[in-house]
């Protein structure tokens, strides 16, 4: 089977302000999981690590034996706390660190999501940087579909009630409540270049 264009996920487990980023840790993580075994197998899965996410990429990927398929961005800002589990991965690609931790993410983001010709962008849970990552895709992919999990709160659910996602009603609902997560990105994801 031929290599379907990559797969950029945006994604994070909120640990603060909980008021505007309701969490629900288990739908991430499912969801994740779901991503993770749909797309390893055939495509490329590239995100900027996050510590909570990160692991959970890393296990499902290395259990299907698919890790080269798994880029993973860093900024160099982070280099001395990220979890040793994000510096094992082989396809980890370090972005310059600037002045502040705002321009050393932002420079990341930029590197991350111009790196390659996406398919599809996957917002799952997250806080504040999701939004940031949402523009620059939507600015460097224009014709790309986005996905919004809403069903995993967090961020990922307000840029759904931002209408973030252009898709069909039926493809909507199932970004807004369906939490049989492999099934949903069997059915949302582009299954060809």
């Amino acid at each position: 089977m031929s290599e379907l264009a990559p797969i950029f996920l945006s994604a994070g487990i909120p640990d603060r302000d909980l008021d505007r980023y309701p969490a629900d840790p288990i739908a991430i993580r499912e969801a994740i999981l779901a991503l993770v075994t749909q797309t390893v197998r055939d495509r490329e899965l590239v995100f900027g690590g996050h510590p909570a996410i990160s692991p959970l990429v890393d296990h499902a990927s290395r259990t299907l034996e698919a890790q080269h398929h798994v880029y993973i961005y860093q900024s160099r800002w982070f280099e001395n706390v990220i979890p040793d589990v994000a510096k094992a991965f082989p396809n980890l690609i370090w972005t310059q660190k600037k002045s502040t931790l705002e321009e050393s993410l932002t420079v990341m983001r930029r590197e991350i999501i111009g790196s390659r010709p996406f398919a599809a962008a996957v917002f799952i849970g997250g806080m504040g940087g999701l939004f940031e990552e949402c523009t620059i895709f939507k600015e460097l992919h224009p014709n790309k579909p986005i996905f919004p999990i809403a069903s995993t709160l967090g961020a990922a659910q307000i840029l759904f009630e931002q209408d973030e996602c252009s898709q069909n009603e039926e493809i909507r609902q199932a970004l807004a409540t369906n939490k049989r997560y492999r099934a949903l990105f069997r059915k949302i994801l582009p299954s060809s270049n």
